[in-house]
């Protein structure tokens, strides 16, 4: 059976008036489009009164065109920057509880959270909750596999965050 083609996304940074509504006229415009967003993170900037908003949408080129242009029009929008993978730090935070059976089972866990990297952040006799850091990729690997061990009894996911590399940014001028 062939594997499905993951459909393309593009991952998008804007720098934002920090007022209640905006982030409605943002998402609404991506959903009267019928554009699935597949991460959106935003919270205060560097700079008192304006957010940073991290938006990673399903789309090609094409669609990323008419969102940018779109965004560039509202009037609270100050910047929209595309951000790629080569040019980019990009982090993910999940927080994983498990359920823990026996002694087996902890030290399962223990064994993924040393080949991940991971941090335990709580321990009860019956179950373990795991901070898990890194890119969409490592979070979703470790689900994975974590799921093979144990029963996954909740996880919560902040979605993408990114910042470029180097010199790069998006600021106010």
């Amino acid at each position: 059976m062939a594997k499905a083609e993951k459909t393309p996304e593009f991952l998008v940074a804007l720098l934002v008036e920090d007022h209640p509504g905006v982030t409605m006229k943002i998402a609404g415009m991506f959903a009267r489009r019928g554009i699935n967003l597949t991460s959106f993170t935003g919270a205060s900037s560097e700079k008192k009164g304006f957010s940073r908003i991290i938006m990673k949408a399903e789309g090609d080129s094409k669609v990323f065109e008419q969102i940018y242009k779109q965004m560039n029009k509202l009037i609270e929008v100050v910047k929209v920057k595309t951000l790629l993978p080569d040019n980019a730090i990009m982090r993910e935070l999940a927080l994983v509880k498990v359920d823990i059976k026996d002694a087996i089972d902890r030290q399962a866990v223990i064994s993924l959270n040393d080949i991940f990297r991971n941090r335990v952040t709580n321990i009860t006799p019956k179950t373990m909750t795991i901070e898990v850091v890194g890119s969409t990729g490592k979070i979703d690997s470790f689900v994975s596999l974590v799921t093979e061990q144990v029963n996954i009894r909740e996880l919560a996911r902040t979605g993408t965050i990114a910042l470029y590399r180097g010199e790069d940014s998006i600021f106010m001028d």
